[in-house]
């Protein structure tokens, strides 16, 4: 580790740097918080409502800067103290050969920062969430979320994490089939993730017949949007917070709505929500943030095919030779500025999307006032930031602010 090697100036740049962009911009988002309300937003934000959102909004980001603290303060000691080099060791010491000695040392870095904000997503769960009214997770439930997880990290993880490592430990066109696969098994999950995934923590439940059932064929015929069934997800025994998605393909789509939905939300009001998603699918967003992510994908692979190659790239770690699966691990910090800036540009995109959802909604409905309702109640029940700083909306926001929302659907 040297001042003299760019790989570690850009490391430092990428761990320390992204902190303190991501700082800053919550600073200009806290201080906004303080800022009048606006007149559209008068009768969405109370001044009681205003006075909870603020201080959970400020409760949540300390709990948030804590962990980022304390996890930056442990990676650099144990980056600087040569602890990435003493883990490679160790790990090829095992004598397991390059491909599983990689996906140990994968595993155990993630389990480690796995365990490492498990007491702050504690803090949050039980803390922060549960004094603001939103929390219903048991401990028995957390705890066997937590395991779920982990279960699900070896089982489905390691092996893609096995098969990269591979690619790039043998093959000459590593990233493009890296790329392949990553393409191929995002597909996978995106129809395996409700019916098997999901299911393993929430309880799904055909919903009853009734005048919303009823409703909700009537949308998706009249959009011509095929619907396979509707379900009823039992949200409510981890937070009171409202949800809804689609999954599925073709003709076997499936709409899945949280009973938090049900019980906050008029008929009127989750029809235009869902029309909202049906819009995305209408307006093909969906398959166009996919290929994004993709492209991301490849551009990310591509670049560590390049830093693999690089001994100068581990020696900023202190690793000796030129470990792939340590590579793929260290190569995250590298990689974050970078990262930062596509983020910029599928966030972006994410936020023209859900305008044009927006629009699609109220005219399949006919009228703009019942997704206005809905994104109303659902921005005061969830403690929303009324008015987020610039900053903090380009980085962090997939969804436009609900003043933007609101002026655009009303316009």
């Amino acid at each position: 580790m040297s001042l003299s090697n760019p790989w570690f100036i850009a490391a430092l740049i990428g761990v320390i740097g992204v902190f303190h962009l991501e700082f800053f911009a919550t600073l200009l988002n806290l201080a906004r918080l303080g800022r009048p309300i606006p007149a559209s937003l008068a009768e969405v934000f109370s001044d009681e409502t205003r006075a909870k959102l603020v201080d959970y909004i400020r409760d949540s980001k300390r709990v948030g800067f804590s962990r980022d603290v304390t996890m930056l303060g442990l990676l650099l000691v144990f980056w600087w103290s040569g602890g990435f080099g003493w883990l490679q060791t160790w790990a090829e010491a095992q004598g397991h050969g390059p491909v599983i000695t990689g996906v140990l040392v994968i595993a155990l870095i993630l389990l480690v920062q796995t365990w490492l904000s498990l007491p702050f997503e504690a803090w949050d769960t039980f803390g922060v969430e549960a004094r603001y009214g939103f929390n219903k997770t048991t401990v028995g439930t957390f705890i066997s979320d937590h395991f779920k997880s982990l279960a699900l990290m070896a089982i489905i993880g390691l092996p893609v994490a096995a098969v990269i490592v591979w690619f790039f430990q043998t093959q000459a066109l590593a990233a493009l089939y890296a790329w392949l696969f990553i393409a191929a098994f995002t597909i996978l999950m995106t129809w395996l993730s409700p019916r098997v995934i999901m299911p393993i923590y929430l309880k799904f439940q055909p919903m009853e017949d009734g005048q919303l059932r009823e409703a909700i064929f009537d949308l998706a015929k009249k959009l011509d949007f095929p619907v396979m069934e509707v379900s009823v997800v039992d949200g409510s025994r981890r937070s009171t917070k409202a949800n809804a998605f689609f999954a599925g393909f073709g003709k076997t789509r499936r709409i899945a709505l949280y009973d938090t939905l049900l019980k906050s939300h008029t008929t009127e009001e989750i029809v235009a929500i869902l029309a909202h998603e049906i819009g995305h699918n209408k307006c093909r967003h969906v398959p166009v943030m996919i290929a994004l992510s993709l492209a991301e994908m490849g551009l990310m692979l591509a670049l560590i095919g390049w830093a693999l190659k690089s001994p100068q790239f581990f020696a900023a770690f202190g690793v000796q030779g030129t470990p792939v699966g340590m590579g793929l691990v260290l190569f995250g910090m590298i990689y974050k500025p970078l990262g930062v800036l596509t983020g910029l540009l599928g966030l972006a995109m994410s936020r023209k999307n859900e305008f044009e959802a927006d629009a699609f909604a109220a005219k399949a409905v006919g009228s703009s006032q019942p997704l206005v309702e809905g994104l109303k109640r659902l921005s005061r029940d969830h403690l929303a930031h009324p008015q987020p700083h610039p900053l903090a909306v380009w980085l962090h926001y997939s969804h436009p602010p609900l003043i933007e929302r609101l002026r655009a659907l009303q316009g």
